[in-house]
């Protein structure tokens, strides 16, 4: 009995962990797809990527954050700036820093503020001010943002479109979330933009799905993901004070993300039908799609360096660029990217 009963129970928690674990999907892997991997040491892990350009990235520094290194596409020797404000006295305490081509975008969404500059002498005025508060904010061209903000009446997670010019007008998509639970953790996510098409793309974390925003239609549309994760695993509690929390460590399907000329680029936490665990405990599983056809493509691995996971990566033309512990990683992509 006792063996029997051990039995049931061991299947119980198979298939408990399958389910939660292993969604029965199978995906298909690109064998070296990036290989040739270089290493840089930048003696912190307080980098985070701000920009790349086909000749170079940005890295933004969380204890330092008006100072930008620049890293040539070749490893070379790196060059710090540091950025200056057109005002000094301002207090901050949420600033990122985005790159895109030559110009600069600093702000800050719980002032709000933007600043914008030139790469030339990394010097930024004032840009936007009190016009929307933001938690995430992505440059577009043409002196658009897409953005993240919370509402006022509930603090639910909503997605909208700035517009700086003459006079600086925003818009809400009060339909792109869908909220699960309570509008906040479940629909939390990342936003990121493509440099080379001009669209925008917002990756939930706890379910298999993103949304993809069109120009021409000015609308954000649903893609899915491969997993099976429909609804997100998530358990919300109210303390007295009426502040919310998560309840439990959640499950989370989609981590860090990146966009680029139509591909989306999905570091995934979950792991697929037949797929082994030691392949897990040495690298990172990257799933690519094209977004505007919703149409998964193909998967790769990013290893692992010094027992340190990848964190966040961006993409260009011929390089796969990666934050692993203190270091810069370049692979350089070998496998047909289409």
């Amino acid at each position: 009995m006792v063996i029997s009963g051990a039995v049931v129970i061991g299947l119980f928690v198979s298939s408990e962990h399958i389910m939660k674990r292993e969604n029965p999907f199978v995906r298909r892997f690109m064998p070296h797809h990036i290989d040739k991997a270089e290493y840089l040491d930048m003696e912190v892990n307080s980098y985070y990527i701000a920009g790349l350009t086909n000749d170079t990235i940005y890295l933004g520094n969380y204890t330092a954050p008006l100072l930008i290194t620049a890293v040539p596409t070749n490893l070379g020797t790196k060059v710090e700036h540091q950025i200056k404000l057109d005002e000094t006295k301002r207090s901050f305490r949420s600033l990122t820093i985005r790159v895109q081509e030559q110009e600069f975008f600093v702000g800050d969404g719980t002032i709000p503020i933007i600043y914008k500059g030139n790469t030339a002498d990394w010097t930024a005025t004032k840009y936007m001010e009190e016009k929307v508060y933001f938690s995430l904010l992505q440059p577009m061209k043409s002196n658009t943002f897409l953005f993240r903000s919370q509402r006022a009446v509930n603090g639910e997670h909503v997605l909208g479109r700035l517009d700086v010019s003459d006079s600086t007008n925003f818009e809400l998509y009060d339909e792109a979330l869908q909220k699960q639970i309570d509008g906040v953790f479940d629909t939390d996510g990342q936003l990121v933009t493509d440099a080379k098409t001009d669209q925008g793309v917002y990756t939930y974390y706890y379910r298999n799905q993103y949304l993809v925003y069109q120009q021409q239609g000015n609308r954000f549309v649903t893609g899915k993901t491969i997993d099976t994760t429909t609804l997100a695993k998530i358990e919300v509690t109210t303390l007295a004070n009426g502040e919310r929390k998560m309840g439990a460590p959640p499950q989370k399907v989609n981590s860090k993300t990146y966009a680029y000329n139509g591909l989306l680029y999905i570091k995934s936490e979950l792991m697929g039908k037949n797929e082994p665990r030691s392949m897990w405990k040495q690298a990172s599983i990257i799933d690519v799609y094209d977004y505007n056809k919703n149409e998964y493509l193909y998967s790769f691995y990013a290893y692992d360096h010094q027992g340190e996971k990848i964190k966040e990566y961006a993409v260009n033309d011929g390089y796969f660029f990666g934050l692993v512990g203190n270091s810069l990683v370049r692979y350089v992509f070998l496998g047909k990217r289409e």
